[in-house]
């Protein structure tokens, strides 16, 4: 641990408390002798450009303050900085008001960080890649190391972008989600993977990498980070009052269970509609169109607490 720890962190998305609970991990940092810069990441996708100018700098030990937002940011832009991935370490301090990709890598409370950052335990992750595309044409792509959700799931998400709020984060997305829920009409899909060729009327995707979003919800229970695959739970019509009166199985991940729940395991996936579904990786939003997903040839070595 006697590397150069670059930080990448954006001020102004810290509460109070968390700034506070921040100083005092740098101070116990200060006092095992382990070594960091800060650098300042403070607007939209500034994390991105942040996270490549580091890596093209030399830097291979990075560490993300903030929550998935911020971790998508820094991965994408050490993909975008055209370095062997597989060279950097990357560790994260939880303090967004959305901390999902976490639950997966058994991370404790934030207090308890510094001991799990101590203990030095990296571990080869899989990353995804996303791309929109029109036609046969890719006009934009996102890696994600989360779960990329679509159509219901993206469109609950676009309702809270710009409006995310430093308390009460799971309270507001609750409420977001029963307001979609309300006027969502699903769209006719097809999902095409090697395998197996789906085409029917879709209220939901989401595409896992790992398990949990919003705020907690088991969206994709059966994810691995490390198995070289992409787990897909998509969910054909359904009732409202049937998804209502199912939301609480999203936290257990009981929701796979559903006769409108089909579920793949692949390597890649195509996702085409009549009418273009939104589509989101971390709480970003994608650019319209068609979408292909995979998972990236390299990897990156993250801080485990497993």
């Amino acid at each position: 641990m006697n590397h150069l720890w670059q930080i990448i962190v954006n001020p102004n998305a810290l509460t109070k408390k968390r700034a506070e609970i921040f100083k005092k991990i740098l101070h116990e940092f200060d006092l095992e002798g382990i070594k960091y810069k800060i650098n300042p990441a403070d607007g939209p996708n500034k994390g991105i450009e942040t996270a490549k100018l580091l890596c093209r700098a030399g830097a291979r030990h990075l560490m993300v303050c903030g929550g998935d937002g911020s971790i998508n940011e820094a991965v994408n832009g050490i993909y975008n900085a055209g370095i062997n991935t597989e060279e950097v370490f990357l560790a994260i301090l939880p303090l967004g008001t959305g901390n999902d990709f976490c639950r997966s890598l058994h991370y404790p409370t934030i207090e308890k960080m510094p001991a799990v950052f101590k203990s030095g335990h990296f571990v080869p992750t899989d990353v995804g890649i996303v791309e929109t595309l029109n036609g046969n044409n890719v006009i934009a792509k996102r890696h994600f190391i989360n779960i990329a959700g679509f159509a219901f799931d993206a469109s609950t998400i676009a309702e809270t972008v710009g409006k995310k709020p430093k308390l009460f984060p799971g309270a507001v997305y609750l409420l977001k989600l029963v307001k979609v829920l309300l006027t969502f009409k699903p769209s006719v899909v097809t999902l095409k993977t090697k395998e197996k060729t789906l085409t029917d009327s879709i209220f939901t995707i989401a595409v896992g990498n790992a398990q949990y979003n919003g705020n907690g919800m088991r969206q994709v229970p059966m994810a691995d980070l490390h198995d070289r695959m992409l787990d897909v739970v998509a969910i054909r019509k359904i009732p409202l009052l049937k998804v209502v009166a199912n939301i609480g199985k999203l936290f257990s991940g009981k929701h796979i269970h559903l006769k409108e729940v089909t579920v793949l395991h692949t390597n890649s996936l195509e996702i085409k509609s009549e009418k273009s579904i939104l589509g989101e990786v971390e709480g970003e939003m994608l650019k319209k169109g068609d979408y292909r997903l995979s998972v990236s040839p390299t990897r990156v070595n993250i801080l485990t607490a497993m």
